[in-house]
């Protein structure tokens, strides 16, 4: 979706979009379980799948990027209950898989930075933290906005 669309369209719009999009064979994501219950979600796919990247100051394109070559991850949850087990870990390495199989070169992500203890960031973000996408191998390509970093792992 756009902004404009996201925006207009309420929770329960996004929801019905996104269910939309899953029951029409769309891939877009990873969903963790454990015990064959939902416990995790790990947004990503093709960069020009996220319209709102597009226009977005923290997922700014690096000069001479091809966004055709990019993966994204937009988005990376876990049930309260589920945290600071390392599952988040186990979903950036799927969505790393899933990008790799599809012959993607990058894939990136647009995290809280959490690098420095002393400032402060959005802890109920649904973004992930920098120091998790490090941990699976992700680097730091520049600080976004106050808080936020562009990270990326090369795929080729």
């Amino acid at each position: 979706m756009t902004s404009k669309e996201r925006s207009t369209c309420g929770t329960a719009g996004r929801r019905e979009k996104l269910r939309e999009l899953v029951e029409t064979g769309g891939r877009v994501g990873v969903l963790g379980t454990v015990d064959d219950k939902p416990v995790g979600w790990i947004g990503a796919g093709p960069r020009l799948g996220f319209p709102r990247l597009r226009g977005s100051r923290a997922a700014k394109l690096i000069e001479g990027d091809d966004p055709e070559r990019i993966w994204s991850v937009v988005c990376l949850y876990l049930t309260r209950d589920h945290r600071h087990q390392g599952l988040a870990r186990v979903l950036i390495d799927r969505a790393v898989e899933w990008a790799r199989d599809e012959k993607a070169e990058f894939i990136e992500a647009y995290p809280e930075d959490d690098r420095n203890p002393e400032t402060p960031f959005e802890r109920g973000s649904f973004r992930g933290r920098v120091s998790t996408f490090e941990s699976c191998g992700f680097t730091v390509v520049e600080p976004r906005l106050q808080h936020r970093a562009l990270v990326r792992k090369d795929l080729r």
